[in-house]
């Protein structure tokens, strides 16, 4: 079955991101935009991502438990699980850098529950390489029953193939960025499976340039199933 999706939505905790951006928000937003399933997938933290679940469960949209990870080559690959519980082992298995955010230059890091309330504030920059690396990413998902997957990979900025100068063969998908283009598309294509996605810091960028993926069904697993290539 076609499912419309959009697995890589930053929420307030991402000091990139906009205050607005509260698990209530994307995932109201996202439904009003005919979203089926989407990811809050924020930069190297997973603290919104429970609050946004339990909203998904309210509104009937499949919320997939997931993070983008910045790697000591600053290569960004969005990791995604099958449980929430998942995600949480393997985000403990990493170690951070541990550098004070400071919120006047980079932004806020809202830590928001289900009710629409902040409940604090990540002290900790974000915007920082992990202390693993590029190589070692896919095996830990893997060891969690998760799958990683380089993010918008035909940009210059943190994009894989920017900086190692290409995909490394062990990735069975890599995600583009929602306008890209058809010939891009097609050569990627050959060889991995594709997602499309928003990166959306805005709320009025969540639901735009919306796309279909085909899968057995609206579920994690049958997400996680494609995205390795099963």
């Amino acid at each position: 079955m076609k499912i419309c999706y959009d697995l890589h939505i930053h929420s307030a905790l991402s000091p990139c991101a906009d205050n607005d951006m509260t698990p209530v928000n994307i995932v109201a937003s996202a439904s009003g935009a005919g979203l089926e399933m989407l990811a809050v997938a924020d930069h190297n933290s997973i603290k919104n991502v429970a609050a946004a679940m339990e909203i998904g469960d309210a509104l009937g949209i499949t919320v997939v438990p997931a993070m983008e990870l910045q790697t000591a080559e600053d290569v960004h690959i969005l990791c995604m699980f099958p449980s929430f519980e998942k995600l949480q082992e393997f985000y403990d298995s990493i170690t951070f850098t541990k550098r004070e955010n400071k919120p006047e230059l980079f932004g806020e890091q809202l830590i928001i529950n289900s009710d629409d309330e902040v409940i604090g504030c990540e002290e900790t920059m974000l915007l920082m390489s992990a202390a693993i690396s590029e190589t070692e990413v896919l095996p830990l998902a893997k060891s969690f029953g998760g799958v990683a997957v380089p993010a918008h990979i035909n940009r210059d900025a943190n994009g894989i193939v920017a900086i190692l100068g290409g995909v490394p063969d062990n990735y069975t998908a890599v995600e583009l960025s929602a306008d890209c283009d058809e010939k891009t598309a097609a050569d990627y294509a050959r060889k991995y499976r594709l997602i499309f996605d928003s990166d959306s810091h805005q709320l009025s960028t969540v639901g735009q340039n919306k796309r279909l993926i085909d899968i057995k069904e609206n579920s994690i697993n049958a997400l996680l199933s494609y995205l390795k290539g099963e």
